[in-house]
């Protein structure tokens, strides 16, 4: 797990324009305040070329893909031959339903009057985890550390070997444990990952971390 800082990905991306290669973002699983802002443009102050999102796009209701374009990438595929356009379309793009459920999950995440987790003045979101209760379980001896960023909680379990990494299976005693609780955790070989929405309430997430606190201590 590792958390890249803004400042490098923004040299990056101005590197990438001075050689005249395409930026491209993949927000499928950051966007739409997953890491407290609206998208990644927010934290690196640039745009992409391309851009791609899922997942919280439609509150995660329905399954919807997009990706959206510059100017310059889109008007390069525009003409009247087939051997100039861009024939690529998702699985999950453009149906009806999905398209619905994207529309009003949009409005409902930019509203402060629906998400009252919402800083209207800054388009992002409050702290949602009890940072107290993050420090404590970042001090557990199974844990090496936690990172917290919107809507993401993410904790590294101390693994050494075949035990760590992605491939891992390490974390599965514990994540049979959590589900007795009523908490679905994603695993990532040694690496376990709360995500809440961005209008679940902070009361909510610190249950969660509660009771991963109290797993954890069992290790």
């Amino acid at each position: 797990m590792e958390m890249v800082d803004p400042l490098f990905q923004r040299v990056l991306v101005k590197e990438c324009r001075n050689q005249k290669i395409p930026v491209i973002f993949d927000e499928v699983f950051t966007g739409f305040w997953r890491l407290g802002a609206e998208s990644a443009t927010e934290f690196i102050r640039c745009k992409p070329d391309i851009a791609c999102f899922a997942k919280l796009m439609t509150g995660g209701i329905v399954p919807l893909a997009v990706t959206l374009a510059s100017e310059a990438v889109f008007e390069a595929f525009v003409g009247d031959s087939k051997l100039q356009a861009l024939l690529h379309g998702h699985s999950y793009t453009a149906h009806a339903v999905g398209c619905t459920a994207a529309v009003k999950s949009i409005k409902w995440f930019k509203d402060s009057k629906t998400n009252h987790n919402l800083i209207s003045e800054a388009m992002l979101l409050r702290e949602l985890w009890d940072l107290d209760m993050v420090r404590q379980i970042s001090l557990l001896p199974a844990v090496h550390r936690v990172v917290v960023l919107g809507t993401l909680c993410a904790l590294e379990l101390q693994a050494e070997g075949s035990n760590a990494g992605y491939a891992s299976l390490y974390a599965r005693s514990l994540l049979q444990k959590l589900r007795e609780d009523g908490i679905y955790m994603r695993p990532l070989g040694n690496v376990i990952y709360l995500m809440c929405g961005p209008c679940t309430s902070p009361q909510s997430c610190s249950n969660l971390l509660n009771k991963v606190y109290s797993r954890l201590e069992e290790l």
